[in-house]
């Protein structure tokens, strides 16, 4: 069964002006009849453990799961932040895990500008490697999700995956960022077009445990001008995708 959940940075621009919390989204999610909600790392005011036992039981008498917990990391940019990114992922892995969810959310990055590929990659695998066996050791499986830069096609997801070869890493689905998509926010490729597009989603949907849905321009209807997602819900029954 797919549920849904919404993720907090859905609503920034209200967290930024000041008109919103992590207590009063749980609530606007239970109003709006979700499953679940992901609160991401940069909106919590605090790692203190009373604070978080607040939301947990917050979630709990929401009827609010949380299935994924996700941080921005960037292992490909900068060499020398490397082992700082490492650190920012175990305190997310040990926030989420005591929030209750079952996977932190990563992401790799891009190769610094007039840098090689191949090494940003290395870094890259030898991070989220890192990672995973750290997550291993705390009980929090390790998601790379793809965001353009080093993962915009799901060959380059595939690569990652195989490169990291830990049983504790995995991959997450993001619809908006593989080449090939129209429309805003997503990387572009010479020649790629909407089949890559969807080939990637097909490539990564086997061994994904989460989804991340992308909207940008939504016609009366409701329906997304620049994602089909008749065919995206396609591919994920097809591989009898059971999550969020």
């Amino acid at each position: 069964m797919m549920r849904l959940s919404c993720l907090s940075l859905s609503y920034q621009n209200q967290f930024r002006a000041g008109k919103m919390d992590l207590p009063a989204f749980i609530r606007t999610a239970r109003a709006l009849d979700l499953d679940g909600v992901d609160l991401h790392m940069q909106h919590l005011k605090s790692f203190d453990r009373i604070y978080l036992r607040q939301l947990r039981r917050l979630c709990l008498d929401n009827g609010m799961s949380i299935p994924s917990f996700p941080v921005s990391t960037e292992f490909g940019l900068y060499p020398d932040r490397i082992n700082a990114e490492i650190e920012k992922c175990r305190v997310a892995m040990e926030t989420g895990l005591f929030l209750g969810a079952p996977l932190v959310r990563v992401f790799v990055g891009s190769t610094p500008p007039g840098g090689n590929p191949q090494d940003a990659f290395a870094r890259g695998v030898d991070a989220l490697r890192r990672c995973a066996e750290i997550g291993a050791d705390i009980g929090m499986v390790v998601a790379l999700q793809n965001h353009s830069g080093l993962t915009s096609t799901g060959d380059d997801m595939l690569r990652f995956h195989q490169a990291v070869n830990h049983p504790n890493f995995s991959l997450v689905l993001d619809t908006g960022h593989f080449t090939g998509r129209q429309g805003p926010n997503g990387p572009k490729q010479e020649g790629h077009t909407g089949e890559h597009y969807y080939r990637s989603l097909a490539q990564v949907a086997p061994l994904a445990p989460f989804v991340r849905v992308k909207l940008y321009q939504v016609d009366e209807q409701g329906r997304e001008q620049f994602i089909d997602y008749h065919r995206v819900f396609d591919i994920l029954r097809g591989v009898h995708y059971n999550g969020y």
